[in-house]
Parts: C-alpha cells; structure tokens; sequence
C-alpha cells in the first residue's frame, strides 16, 4: 500500500523502511465517554532538500521568517493516491546527526481531535460573534424578553420558535407564590409582582445552537447542519433547537451606587457602557490603513493606535481593548477622567515581536454612572522598527454617550468552549467524525452514527493462525453524574431520597465482576417549582429558584434548559398584562425528552417522563455490551486498499457468519497488516428521536 504525505499540498519526502502504523477508533467501550476520539500519527521524515524548503532549516534559528511551530498547517494522508485522513501537521523536533539534520519528528492530528488544540483553553466569553447577541438595557426589551423572546438577528420576529434570547424565570432570591386575595400568604408574589422588582433577580439565556453558530464563525470550522444521509444532524434537531444556556456568570448580589443600598441579583442596571471597532471611524487625513473594518500589519514596521477623548472630569472611566480575533487583552486603564489619550502598540503578547496579520479591535468604555463625550479622534501611526516616523492616519467619532446595554460576553458563564462541546456531547452521546476528503465536522447520536453503517465481509482477509476473544465490559455499575447540586430545592431531593436530582447509577442486571465507571457532565440540574395558590393547588406557573440551603443566591456550574413557553390564561400575572412567559424545563416542550439521565417527575404536567438521557441515548448501547452473548474479537486480517480507503467506524465487519461492530483497527502499512479490535452484534441499532 502506497503512502503519501502533504503539507500544505507540497508531497514530503518519507523514509522507506519506516514501520508506520495507523490507528483508527471511534468510541472505544473500555471509556464510552471519550469524545472527541484523537486520531494521530507520528513520522519521521527525513531532512532532505523537499523536507527542508518545507520546514525551512528550522534546525537554524538564524532564519528570519522562517518555519513557525507554534502553529499547525494543513496536511493530508493519502493511500494509493486517495484521500485517507484530513488535519493538521504539528512540527515537533528535528534530529542532528554530525552536525547536519537528520530528521524531522511530526505528528499528524485528524480534525475531530485538533478541535482541542483549535479551541485550547479559551472561554466562551470569547466568541465574539456572540455580540449580535447583545440587548439595550431597557425595561421594554427586557420584558419582551421575559415574555416572547428577542430576535436580535434578522429572523421574524413573529416567528417564536426562532427566539434567540429570552429571560427565563429563574428567580436569584425571593420563593413566590401565587394569590388574587388583598391579603395574601404568600410575601412574594406573581400574580400582583412588579416589573421593576421582578427584573432585578432575572438574567438572560441565549439559544445553545447561536453558540454552536458562533463556534463556527469564530474558529473557520463547519459542522454538519443540514441533514445529508436522511438522519438528522443533531445541531439542526428539535431537541437541540429548544436547547437554552442560562447566563449566569457574574456573582451576585450587586450593589447600586450611592447613598441608598439595594440589593441587585441580575443584570446591571447601574453599568453604563460602549464599544468602539474600527469599523466605526471614519477616515479624514493622512494614509488609511483600514480596509473592511481592519487593521492590516507588516512585521517591516510598528503600528501605534492613539485614541483621544474628552468626557465630563467628574467620571469614572474603565477603558479596556481587545483583539477581537484572539480575545487578547491589549490594555487597560481605569479612573480615568476629563481628557484623556488611551495608546495601543501593538505586538506579539508572546514573543513582543508584531507578527503581520489583520488586526479588529473593540475598545470598551465603561462607567457607573451616564457619561457624555465630545467628538473623538483616533490616529494610527506607523514607524520602522528603530522608531523612526514613516505615516499616519487620522480618523473620527461622532459625539455619544454611554449606553445600558447587557453585552452577552459579560454574562456567559466562565466555561471553556471545549467544555461547553464536551457536556453536550456527554449529555446526548454525541460522536464526532470526518468523512474522507471532507474537512466538514459531523455531530450525530451515537446510535445514529452506527445505524447508518455498511456491511463488509472481511473472511477471506482474516490470517487464520489465531484470534483472541475477551470479556467486552470491565465494569458492572455506570453512574452518570451532573456537578453537584447548590440549590436548596435539588438540596431537599438529594437529602429525601438520597440521589441527586437528575443523575442515574445504572447497574448491571446482575451483579456482574468489575468496576465503577462514572460519567461527568460540566453542567448542574435543579428541581423546578410549580406554584401554588391560595388552595395549595398547582398552578402550572414553573419557574427556577436558585438559592442555597441559608436562602441566599447561588449560582453553581453552567445550566442548560428547555425553553417553555408557559400559558399563564388561567393564573395572569396582572401587572405586566402578560399571559405568556418564557420559564425553564427539564423537559421538552413535546415532553418527548428530558435533560435528567434517569427517570422523574415533570414539574409542569407531574407524571414521569420515561424520556431521559439515558434512555433516549445511551441504553442502546450500554444494554448491548451486558449481554450474555457480547464479546470482543481481536483478528489479525490483510485487508486490502478497497476495504482500508473506503471503511467507516460505523460499518459492519462480516466474519464467518458472525456481524461485528468495530471498536478499533491498527494498521501496519509497511506490512499491510491489520490488527481488528471488533464487538460480536447482536441486534441493529435503530436511529435516536430527536424531535
């Protein structure tokens, strides 16, 4: 079998006795949650003139704009001329022998497991794309948001099924109940509550598939949305669309300012704020460096970036600057006030050396209290690397004041996107893969994925010396477990049936030999309340009530809900003239799924939903590896260039008779042999509900 490498579509050079032995596995059941399944492969290539002008001597330091191995470029493995493997080529040493290169050591990273390397260990807070997200902080919008929802984007309004933004009733303080009588039980309550009170312990969630979107946008990667094979993709599903994240980063309370202290537990309605891009700035002399927005740099010269502004001498100033396209802090200043010059330099955080690139930067003002500004300026210098003038460009902004906006970054919770990734894909099972020549990134079900494999029958490949048949579970008990809980309501359940709401501690039928396994989401659920009235009668107005065992506000993990629209004709909430609001739920709104692993009662309609985690996604699976008949085969086969180029980790393996699925395949390509890792079936996967 013919191998080749290329790096940014040059071939390398390989050396040719090199035992090179590719491993390919997708959800290997000794971990069942490993996500994200790395697919690597390390050569050694040897230092010759091809190798060479790729890495560019990168033996010698003494090269100027010489190879980069902080960065990974694109590479591709190919057999027999076909595309095998699509990612990345990490550079990581190059050996010397007498004194001249003898090789260079790289690792090749298949898309699916360099998404760790893409996102590394930025937060969602980064996603810039998020800022079309942003509200303007007024009581109205903020309202609609309660009520129907916010478009933001371009979508019909009308269209509620489409909302992006909404403010859920997830009450950061006070317990309510529900009560029409002048005087009543209850010494919080929703059907007399006042706007101005109720919003100040509400914050804002935005659809989970915006994020997915924003990821997308930010990181020049492409999951699969649309459905191509006849399942649907689960980013483009149901249940996904009524996925919401609840924004609940900054810590609460928050004090107003000024002499009367008031509790405040949602947004800020104090901080009055702005963003600046370049984008807004109008050019008037000098040489315009900008172009569609951006700033674009040659590391021939530095760029300084002045901004010149006045505002009242009385204010309080915080300005802060970003690279939009890094999320890298560039500066930042506070108590600032009056006239004031705020002065950028660009360059390299890591090395200090400016790298030529296109720069977007926001500059952010932000204050407690209103303040106005005059027409500002900003001048863009340039100047050779000695300091030496060479141009300049001035630009203006008209005249404004600080605003009241909630700006979605500031309230995203502090997780990585990674992490933000990796509890979906634990919650729902989700696999991730690449399809052969195609950089496209696909997010099924697990038991999608594997419903929608081929069948080959390998018999006549498999070396007949001998094979290894093992036991294919090495654990009898699988817990699947949220972070712990902190609201007192989840508190109560965990104490009365010793469990958290939520989990599941699934065993085996009997009790088999072997261990614990557990899996870990980065996410919290809490028990909803349904409130109730003068009677003690359910009203069907559910709503969250994030406070701990002493009743004080908390916060917790990352939560993530179904949006319900919640039909408030029967008990109105007659001060807001409101009918309708947006509330979370454990459940969707068609009940057909729940975001608890084991079964429990829905809050809304009080019966158990059977529709859970585990058995939605994961009994397929988990049940198939318990049973009797289930083992792990080990075959050593001599698969030939038609199987190897063309297999999928969903397909099914035939030998003498016996249907496998493949839990992983090793191959040697200076041998052509093949060692198979396959799991005896027993019955077919059916495809997962997702509406």
């Amino acid at each position: 079998m013919n191998l080749e490498l290329y790096i940014d579509n040059t071939r390398v050079d390989l050396f040719k006795d090199e035992a090179i032995t590719l491993t390919d596995t997708q959800q290997n059941i000794r971990d069942i949650a490993l996500v994200f399944t790395p697919f690597s492969q390390q050569f050694n290539l040897p230092a010759s003139s091809t190798n060479n002008k790729i890495f560019k001597h990168y033996y010698n330091n003494n090269i100027v704009n010489g190879y980069d191995a902080r960065f990974r470029v694109d590479a591709i493995i190919k057999l027999d001329g076909a595309d095998f493997k699509v990612g990345k080529i990490r550079l990581d040493s190059v050996t010397m022998k007498d004194n001249k290169a003898h090789a260079y050591k790289v690792v090749f990273f298949g898309n699916t497991s360099s998404l760790k390397d893409i996102f590394g260990d930025e937060n969602l807070s980064s996603l810039n794309p998020l800022n079309a997200y942003d509200m303007v902080l007024n009581n109205n919008d903020l309202l609609d948001a309660f009520k129907t929802g916010l478009q933001i984007t371009s979508l019909p309004s009308t269209n509620s099924a489409n909302r992006n933004v909404t403010m859920p009733l997830i009450t950061l303080q006070n317990f309510y109940g529900y009560s029409t009588a002048t005087i009543t039980p209850f010494p919080h309550n929703l059907y007399n509550v006042n706007w101005t009170d109720l919003r100040q312990e509400l914050k804002p969630s935005i659809k989970c598939k915006r994020i997915i979107e924003a990821i997308q946008t930010q990181y020049n990667i492409e999951f699969n949305m649309t459905d191509e094979t006849g399942i649907t993709s689960f980013f483009d599903s149901d249940v996904f669309d009524d996925l919401y994240l609840w924004l609940h980063r900054e810590k609460t309370p928050v004090t107003e300012t000024g002499a009367v202290v008031v509790p405040r537990y949602g947004v800020d309605f104090e901080q009055r704020s702005k963003k600046l891009t370049f984008a807004d700035f109008t050019f008037t002399s000098g040489i315009d460096y900008l172009s569609g927005g951006n700033l674009v740099v040659s590391d021939e010269y530095n760029y300084t970036i002045r901004l010149a502004f006045d505002t009242d001498p009385d204010r309080d100033l915080e300005m802060i600057s970003r690279d939009k396209l890094t999320n890298e802090l560039l500066d930042y200043q506070t108590r600032m006030t009056g006239a004031n010059n705020f002065s950028i330099t660009l360059r390299d955080l890591n090395s200090g050396t400016l790298s030529s690139r296109t720069y977007d930067i926001e500059f952010r003002l932000n204050s407690n209290i209103g303040a106005s500004f005059d027409a500002e300026t900003m001048l863009i210098t340039r100047t050779l690397k000695d300091g030496t003038p060479v141009d300049s460009g001035n630009y203006s902004y008209n005249a404004f004041t600080l605003g009241q906006n909630v700006f979605i970054q500031d309230y995203i919770p502090n997780m990585k996107v990674l992490d933000f990734l990796t509890t979906l894909f634990k919650m729902f099972n989700l696999t991730a893969y690449t399809k052969r020549g195609s950089s496209k990134i696909y997010v099924e079900t697990f038991d999608d994925f594997m419903s929608t494999g081929n069948t080959h029958d390998i018999s006549k490949y498999i070396v007949v010396d001998s094979n290894t048949i093992d036991r294919p579970v090495p654990y009898s008990r699988i817990n699947f477990n949220y972070a712990p809980s902190v609201t007192q309501t989840s508190l109560r359940y965990l104490n009365q049936f010793s469990q958290q709401f939520g989990n599941l501690n699934y065993s085996a039928p009997e009790k088999y030999d072997g261990q614990s396994y557990d899996v870990k989401v980065d996410g919290q659920r809490s028990q909803l309340i349904n409130i109730i009235d003068d009677n003690d009668d359910l009203t069907g107005l559910v709503y969250g009530w994030w406070v701990d065992a002493e009743s004080k506000t908390t916060l917790g993990k990352p939560y993530m809900f179904f949006n319900e629209s919640v039909d408030a004709a029967d008990y109105p909430i007659t001060l807001l003239a409101i009918e309708e609001y947006n509330a979370p739920s454990n459940v969707t709104p068609d009940r057909n799924h729940t975001l608890n692993f084991g079964i429990e009662y829905n809050e809304y309609t009080g019966n158990l939903n059977e529709n859970s985690l585990f058995n939605r996604f994961y009994s397929q699976y988990i049940v198939k590896l318990f049973e009797e008949q289930a083992r792990i085969v080990k075959f050593t086969a001599q698969l030939p260039s038609s199987i190897i180029l063309n297999y999928e980790l969903n397909d099914v393996f035939i030998v003498n008779g016996q249907e496998y699925y493949i839990n992983s395949i090793r191959t040697n390509l200076l041998t052509n042999k093949s060692e198979l890792e396959l799991i005896t079936k027993q019955s077919d996967y059916t495809p997962s509900v997702l509406t």
